[in-house]
């Protein structure tokens, strides 16, 4: 292991690390550039571009010598100097005049906190700029009829299983595509992987924990014999495993937003996310049909149900909708009511259909056949649609817009839900109740100590001033005695809850159904002409289905998106599910399948996944299934003697060897617990889910100067999919080695590797936890000694046998002899067997922070 790490050369390491400099690079791009879309050019154009822009210095119009309508302008100035200095919010005189600092731009009217954050968040990562030229606008984006043509919004077709000249390597109608594709680039199929790589792969890639030195060795023996019915059987014993749905439904978690808190500047924590969560999970266990699947998120509570409990499932799956971070602070509530829909509207269009409709909110979709109009089809259908996420943070005015209900579920959701309602209403009357009394008395105490101060002064009314000094401290003796009558209430309230139902995030039907108006420029005081209820006109398959007048349309949005004429539902998932065994997508830009989206490698195999996933009835664990009985799959690494490798196809988008693929924080926390034998692999109990003592009645908030993680809630003994996800603040291992963020959809993470992600390794609490825990094990069994300790950590860790030079190197580090110094305290000298746990802890670290242990092959 250590001078030998197989596929971890000098020139491996130096390979990934510019695979992964690169990739890295293009998936920042794709993030700063929708950034910049949707939160810096609608303001520019909506703002400043009448005075600030070529077109206004054609009509002489051009104020201070400044265009932003370019990233050249922008860099440049005007006459005050540069308006940005990129990574320099602060010293950006662009951010001075948002603030109304010296300068006030635009100077009708200051814009809102959270629109500066969004500049200044811009210029601190690199105010990146797509804009080119000396021009206003540049050619739009497809046309209606443009778009239909366009590759992704075809209809997928089927194609003849190409010729290949090496017959006897696939195993599957996928093999011809990719053969194909890799004969005519000159290269061949790696040799296939051991059964020790193998095992291995299988078990991270199909429920994301290694496998235990039994299942391993039961795996080999059975591979020895009969290698095909091995495979086939380990397979479907995993598909089987209820780990599967933890490592698919993470997946999914990444593509809706998951979060157990509302995140912005009202962190509030939502207590019944955890209901969607373990639905998602649930469902990919018991393999819903994908096209079934979305239609419950959408529009469950629409849905016909044979039962109370399918009822239930049903309106849990339409929390996908509700779990949003939510601008708690925004005093408009059109302003609130619509940020609320745009998020929606994104979280559909990437999540399922790969395309980022929200760009439209202001404009026409600057690349893609995507007209405002569009836009805002879709948002009168959630216009329609009331979001069930639970009353807003405890201090916002009881009748705030910003609050709504929870979705009663259970046997008994009819008959105590109504109550349950009110009793919730009725503890936010009495905490605001208590929050105005509480501010009406420090009102009081901030008058009485200036007074305090006051009468000090040499020209004081020292006589009046006591009269006040007096009247004070008696009024703050009455706001006392009814700041305590309200805590005593509010407590008493709490104490003495009536009977409750279950309770979950979702949606409902609003009572009023109403079609939107276009919003010009994305403006809820400049409304345009109504824009009847429906879908992207470009994606044409059926015409755009006729929405009800008493009802919102999601069902039919919902039936539309899963319709298999569809051409981007099927394709975007299955690519996917592709990417996440293959580590890279047959389109490699997976939530943009638009203008600026990459095409796909094997278009045709991309087409023939989407077909034959439709044919068999969505089904998930058939087409993972398919994936991975695949001779593609089954390859082993990069092999030059063999005609492929990394110097021909460094990026292997032709698929001629499996390239290595780093865990993901949470499979990676999660093997280092089994490893170390810690893991607890049962489901974690709701109500262990909770960062703070489950409070049902009222929602708990939390700010900057709230420890928002304990060690023992982060040191959960179960998986890490149950861990609290709290937007803004995540653990420590979630945040080095790059969990997808929860406040916005995600379908490929981004992956780094910086140094900070080895020092966690060295110097982490936890891991050393872990591995301490490991090597007590080890050090406890009196059968083994150290050479077997050394194989017991390669068996559980790698999954195979050390070398007999890593026995040797292990050996020697364990033996190395210690200075024995004394202890210029007590005078005793260290305790050799004490030393020799250190080191065998230490030696567990390394292995943790090795490469191969990090990486699956």
């Amino acid at each position: 292991m250590f001078d030998n790490f197989n596929f971890l050369t000098l020139r491996s390491i130096i390979g990934l690390l510019l695979f992964f400099l690169i990739s890295g690079t293009i998936f920042a791009n794709d993030v700063r550039l929708e950034f910049f879309e949707k939160k810096i050019r609608p303001v520019l154009v909506a703002h400043c571009y009448e005075c600030h822009s070529v077109e206004s210095s054609g009509k002489g119009k051009l104020k201070g010598g400044l265009a932003l309508d370019t990233r050249n302008g922008l860099l440049k100035g005007g006459e005050s100097g540069a308006s940005i200095i990129p990574g320099k919010p602060t010293e950006s005189m662009l951010i001075k005049a948002l603030k109304y600092s010296g300068l006030e731009m635009p100077p009708t009217q200051k814009l809102s906190p959270m629109v500066i954050a969004d500049f200044e968040k811009w210029i601190k990562d690199g105010a990146f700029d797509p804009r080119e030229g000396a021009v206003l606008t540049r050619k739009q984006g497809l046309s209606i009829e443009e778009g239909k043509k366009f590759w992704s919004f075809i209809p997928p077709k089927k194609s003849d299983l190409p010729k290949v000249l090496q017959t006897d390597w696939p195993s599957d109608p996928i093999d011809f595509f990719v053969l194909s594709k890799m004969e005519n680039q000159k290269l061949a199929p790696s040799r296939s992987a051991e059964g020790s790589i193998l095992v291995r792969r299988l078990y991270y890639d199909l429920i994301g924990l290694p496998p235990t030195e039994s299942e391993k060795t039961s795996f080999l023996k059975a591979f020895s014999d009969n290698p095909e019915k091995a495979k086939a059987d380990l397979i479907d014993s995993l598909l089987s495993s209820h780990h599967f749905g933890e490592k698919w439904g993470r997946h999914w978690l990444d593509v809706v937003r998951y979060a157990d808190s509302n995140g912005r500047d009202r962190n509030i924590y939502y207590y019944h996310a955890w209901r969607y969560r373990d639905y998602v999970i649930d469902s990919f266990n018991r393999d819903i049909p994908f096209d079934q699947f979305v239609k419950e998120q959408i529009a469950g509570d629409l849905l016909p149900t044979k039962s109370r409990q399918e009822h239930d499932r049903n309106l849990i799956a339409t929390g996908f909708l509700s779990l949003g971070s939510k601008s708690f602070e925004e005093s408009k509530p059109e302003v609130f009511r619509m940020d609320v829909i745009d998020e929606q509207i994104e979280l559909v269009s990437r999540s399922v259909l790969g395309l980022s409709v929200g760009c439209a909110r202001c404009h026409n979709h600057k690349f893609d056949a995507i007209p405002t109009a569009d836009y805002y089809a879709l948002a009168g259908i959630f216009r329609s649609t009331q979001p069930l996420y639970g009353y807003s943070p405890k201090g916002i005015k009881a009748t705030s817009f910003a609050h709504t209900e929870l979705q009663a579920i259970g046997p008994d959701a009819e008959k105590l839900g109504p109550a349950g309602l009110a009793y919730f209403a009725k503890l936010q009357e009495l905490t605001l109740a208590q929050n105005i009394s509480r501010s009406d008395r420090y009102r009081v105490v901030r008058r009485l100590s200036a007074a305090k101060i006051d009468i000090n002064k040499p020209d004081a009314d020292k006589a009046k001033l006591e009269a006040d000094i007096t009247k004070m401290e008696l009024e703050i003796k009455e706001w006392d005695t009814k700041v305590k009558a309200h805590e005593i209430a509010l407590q008493t309230a709490m104490d003495n809850p009536p009977p409750m139902p279950g309770w979950a995030m979702a949606v409902r039907e609003r009572e009023k159904i109403e079609d939107c108006k276009i919003h010009v420029r994305g403006e809820t005081t400049n409304l345009g002409e109504i824009v009847p209820r429906g879908t992207l006109q470009a994606v044409s398959f059926m015409g755009s289905p006729t929405m009800p007048k008493q009802q919102s349309g999601r069902r039919e949005l919902a039936d539309w998106l899963t319709n298999r004429n569809n051409p981007l539902t099927a394709r975007v998932y299955v690519n996917r599910v592709w990417q996440h065994l293959f580590g890279r997508g047959l389109v490699s830009t997976p939530d943009d399948y638009g203008v600026n989206g990459s095409r796909p490698s094997h278009p045709e195999l991309l087409d023939h996944l989407a077909i034959r996933f439709m044919d068999q009835g969505w089904s998930t664990k058939k087409l993972i299934r398919a994936l991975v009985l695949s001779s593609t799959y089954l390859q082993g690494g990069p092999d030059e003697s063999q005609g492929n490798g990394k110097s021909t196809d460094p990026d292997n988008i032709y698929l001629s060897f499996m390239r290595p693929r780093r865990l993901q924080a949470e499979f990676l926390r999660d093997a280092i617990m089994q490893v170390a034998g810690s893991l607890d692999r049962a489901p974690m109990p709701p109500e262990k889910a909770f960062l703070t003592k489950y409070n049902p009645y009222r929602e708990d908030e939390y700010r900057t100067f709230q420890p928002l993680f304990t060690p023992e809630q982060i040191e959960s003994p179960h998986r890490s999919i149950y861990l609290p996800v709290v937007r803004g603040v995540l653990p420590e291992i979630f945040g080095l080695f790059d969990f997808a963020s929860p406040d916005r959809s995600i379908s490929q993470r981004e992956e780094s590797i910086v140094p900070a992600q080895s020092l966690y390794f060295m110097n982490n609490k936890w891991v050393i936890s872990q591995a301490g825990l490991l090597s007590w094990q080890l050090s406890r069994d009196d059968k083994l000694d150290d050479e077997g300790r050394i194989k017991t950590i390669y068996r559980r860790a790698f999954s195979r046998e050390p070398t007999s030079q890593e026995i040797k190197r292990a050996l020697d580090y364990l033996n190395k002899p210690e200075l024995l110094q004394t202890d210029s305290k007590t005078g005793k000298q260290p305790d050799e067997l004490q030393l020799r746990l250190e080191r065998l802890t230490s030696f567990c670290q390394i292995v943790f922070a090795s490469a191969e242990f990090q990486y699956i092959k």
